[in-house]
């Protein structure tokens, strides 16, 4: 079940019934090579461009980074680097539209990075042209639909390098160049994912459904960023309602084919008992974060590292047992969530009435450093990385333990290795890690946390038989994430996740 996940199309037919496709190796292996020139490229000019210090950057002559943090530029390969990496995992079933999402991917890192060393345009657009018609080419897609999709790619894509502009310019002090690339890039990915299905017949209602419904609530908080009129309390619900009820739930009902409301309700959540003891359970832990918030946000005698980990928790206990009994309820509820905070975001950014005030008495207690700007983010960035490998895992469902595995990667590294470092290098951390201000004791809690994690889930039987999971490259994700998040300025949040998917993809 994946956010990026588009449906398979015939040959020679860009819009009509979905078909099987086999991605074979040599394909797969040509893309990992476009993305590995690409990456050279990129090293090279970084090397020339003193890639630690972001003034060497032609963005930061109007921009303002985030206090502390390095550039970051590998930020913007681990999405690509991780789709890529999926093909080559699932060459047996990932499909051809997989192929084009993951291209997609690779079109946006080139943009970005081409506009932001200053790169002549046309060699940029030359660049770009070729990358996305090579895509389509090793797709199998005959001339007249890999222009189709070329042009697609470039219309959706162009865009990429301006909207990291506006991101930086508009939030001052919020992000590093590598992470608003990574966001400027899963934002565009989605936008391309999410018009190509409207484009062609959906079978899949639920990644349709959260796909539309998200897309909708950015093209609305777009609106009222350019409108300031719409940025107070009354007309900002009452443009949100309207545009629900007039724009999208006519578009769900077109793609559907019934009415959204009734699928959600009755089709999607009560024809499953289950699904509805999960809402009832995650009800619970969401109750009980906002009561932790509400108890400690606005000021308490625990530290401020423990206490965050609080959040961290409630994360584990919301998505593991919807990794592990409906990954599909999760999807569509992870989706619902993210769609939430960035309206709650909104409110407390435009300083809406009553809502802005509650906000920022129960988020103060939980700011660090890395909150610096204007936007809060720390709490959306968790909940997109504990949910990014749900959303580019290229399959509808786990077929191994490998699988769970891979799913979980964001619970592992953020939940309990994140977790784990913070709480055990702020409690017995003595020695500092070269070039870091995280500690070896910090780390090393990490990596046995996960260790033993994984263990007790075996336990539980959660993956089966412990054979058959493959332990060298887990321990390997550990020891490489741990490091990551003990050497890296990027927000662990964002990062960890993908690092670890990739090292257990590999």
């Amino acid at each position: 079940m994946a956010l990026t996940q588009t449906y398979t199309l015939h040959k020679n037919n860009p819009t009509c019934t979905p078909v099987h496709y086999k991605v074979h190796h040599k394909e797969v292996k040509i893309l990992i090579t476009l993305l590995a020139l690409q990456s050279s490229f990129e090293t090279i000019m970084e090397l020339f461009s003193r890639i630690e210090n972001p003034a060497s950057y032609k963005i930061n002559e109007v921009m303002r980074l985030r206090p502390g943090a390095k550039a970051g530029l590998w930020c913007a390969l681990i999405l690509p680097f991780a789709m890529i990496l999926s093909c080559l995992k699932y060459q047996e079933l990932v499909s051809r539209s997989y192929v084009l999402t993951t291209t997609s991917a690779v079109v946006s890192s080139t943009y970005l990075f081409m506009n932001l060393y200053g790169t002549r345009p046309i060699l940029a657009h030359a660049t770009v042209i070729a990358v996305a018609t090579y895509g389509c080419l090793v797709a199998g897609f005959d001339l007249i639909t890999v222009i189709y999709w070329t042009s697609l790619f470039i219309i959706i894509n162009m865009p990429s390098y301006l909207l990291l502009c506006k991101l930086l310019d508009r939030f001052p002090y919020s992000f590093s160049i590598g992470e608003a690339m990574l966001v400027v890039q899963g934002t565009s990915l989605f936008v391309f994912v999410t018009i190509s299905n409207c484009l062609l017949n959906s079978n899949n209602f639920s990644t349709a459904f959260c796909q539309i419904f998200l897309f909708a609530s950015g093209i609305f908080l777009l609106g009222t960023d350019m409108i300031p009129q719409f940025q107070q309390l009354l007309p900002f619900s009452l443009l949100f309602l309207t545009m629900m009820g007039t724009l999208t739930l006519p578009v769900l009902y077109l793609v559907l084919k019934k009415n959204p409301i009734i699928w959600f309700l009755i089709d999607f959540i009560f024809l499953k008992s289950t699904r509805v003891y999960l809402i009832l359970y995650w009800f619970a832990c969401t109750l009980l974060a906002l009561i932790i918030a509400w108890r400690f946000g606005s000021g308490s005698s625990v530290k401020l590292t423990v206490l965050r980990k609080y959040f961290h928790g409630v994360i584990i206990a919301v998505f593991l047992p919807g990794i592990f009994f409906d990954v599909e309820l999760l999807f569509v509820a992870s989706v619902l969530i993210l769609a939430a905070f960035l309206l709650l975001e909104a409110s407390r950014l435009y300083n809406l009435d009553y809502v802005a005030d509650i906000l920022n008495k129960n988020m103060i207690g939980f700011l660090d450093e890395k909150d610096q700007g204007t936007l809060i983010l720390t709490h959306i960035y968790l909940l997109i990385g504990c949910s990014l490998p749900i959303w580019i895992f290229p399959l509808k469902s786990a077929t191994d333990s490998t699988d769970n595995l891979l799913l979980c990667s964001g619970i592992i590294s953020l939940g309990i290795g994140d977790t784990a470092a913070s709480i055990g290098g702020t409690l017995w951390g003595k020695t500092k890690l070269p070039g870091s201000s995280k500690s070896i004791e910090g780390t090393i809690c990490s990596i046995i946390a996960e260790v033993l994690f994984i263990l007790a889930l075996f336990n539980f039987g959660m993956f089966g038989v412990s054979s058959h999971l493959p332990w060298f490259s887990f321990i390997v994700s550990t020891v490489v994430t741990s490091l990551v998040e003990a050497c890296t300025s990027q927000v662990d949040n964002l990062v960890l996740p993908l690092v670890m998917y990739i090292v257990l993809i590999i």
